[in-house]
């Protein structure tokens, strides 16, 4: 039990939480925006909802977990792979391109398998959108945990095989927060995008 608190309150798991905080102010803030704005156009609304998930995935790129020189982790998957259920899929694809592009750009060790992060993230959210609505499934409080726990599974698969020799420390040190605390933030932010879309996961339009 002592173990579990002394690992609850370090700085280490604390820098999740931090990032986490951060997802869900940004995200609070653009959800409030785009359904409180009135767009003239629909092409509009989607460029600019495109460039504020991008820039969502920047300001959250710009305050990572360092792990290793060039190779840090942050919540930029929780948002992209909850957005590739929820928004229009020109959305997800602006936003994720501004969000691969700055992760690049940033460089490191890390740079290439960061921008395939962005990639499968979208990807999964993907999937469980088509088997969703495929299957005519409501998005209920256990899927979306579930959602959230695949998400990490395949970002740590990734990392573990992309990373080459650094793969298997670093799924060895962010493996606990990852499966512990980012499945609860997508759950946080799916009921959060769910709110305030009565349209829910079909929001193809």
């Amino acid at each position: 039990m002592q173990n579990v608190l002394d690992f609850v309150f370090s700085s280490f798991f604390l820098d999740f939480v931090f990032s986490s905080l951060i997802l869900l102010a940004l995200v609070s803030v653009y959800e409030f925006a785009t359904t409180n704005i009135k767009f003239p156009s629909k092409m509009l609304e989607i460029s600019v909802s495109g460039v504020a998930i991008g820039l969502i995935t920047v300001a959250i790129l710009s305050n990572p977990i360092n792990l290793h020189k060039g190779i840090f982790v942050d919540a930029r998957w929780v948002l992209l792979s909850c957005c590739a259920i929820f928004l229009n899929w020109r959305i997800v694809l602006i936003g994720g391109i501004i969000g691969a592009s700055y992760r690049y750009y940033q460089g490191g060790a890390g740079g290439v398998p960061g921008v395939y992060t962005v990639i499968v993230a979208i990807l999964v959210g993907a999937v469980w959108r088509y088997l969703l609505v495929k299957f005519d499934v409501k998005f209920r409080l256990y899927l979306q945990y579930l959602f959230g726990i695949s998400v990490e599974l395949a970002i740590l698969v990734l990392l573990y095989f992309a990373l080459g020799e650094k793969g298997p420390l670093v799924v060895n040190a962010i493996g606990l927060p990852l499966l512990t605390l980012f499945p609860i933030v997508s759950t946080i932010l799916s009921l959060l995008f769910q709110q305030h879309r009565a349209e829910g996961v079909v929001a193809f339009k």
